[in-house]
């Protein structure tokens, strides 16, 4: 099952997608696109989940596609 994380840079001013250890090429300037693009990768490749982490790292949420 493929894992996508979406989490902010260090700096927390944009929002990344992720993969296993990979970072993809995009990064997002809002939250809400970021989870969004996650959304379409993780069903593009189900069975996938997406975890969903703060500003402090906590995973926040967890959605299975």
């Amino acid at each position: 099952m493929q894992c996508y994380r979406v989490a902010p840079d260090k700096d927390a001013s944009r929002w990344i997608i992720s993969t296993g250890n990979l970072a993809l090429e995009e990064n997002y300037q809002y939250k809400d696109e970021a989870i969004a693009e996650a959304i379409i990768r993780a069903k593009a490749t189900s069975p996938s989940k997406i975890e969903i982490f703060d500003e402090s790292q906590k995973v926040v949420d967890k959605r299975k596609y």
